[in-house]
């Protein structure tokens, strides 16, 4: 059963970096360079206060047959208040 992580962290943060200052372990095989797609998660609540899924983050999701309501963290800045999970935790 996966747990769900609040985060409340500055704007402009990236929400990889943000999952790890909050203790949380995050998949990564290319040190969050945007290539491995392993750092995806699910947003629970607060997508609105995400940035824009980038081409290279639907072309990572669309590689690795992810849904498209995943995230990958790496590519991602936080702008508010946001809830995610992921099937690890």
């Amino acid at each position: 059963m996966s747990k769900n992580l609040r985060i409340s962290k500055p704007k402009n943060a990236n929400l990889m970096k943000a999952i790890i200052l909050e203790g949380q372990p995050i998949g990564n095989s290319c040190d969050g360079e945007g290539v491995c797609a392993k750092c995806w998660v699910n947003v629970v609540k607060g997508s609105e206060n995400l940035s824009k899924p980038s081409k290279l983050e639907k072309d990572l999701l669309l590689r690795e047959k992810l849904p498209a309501d995943r995230r990958v963290s790496c590519l991602v800045r936080v702008k508010g208040p946001v809830t995610v999970t992921t099937d690890y935790w």
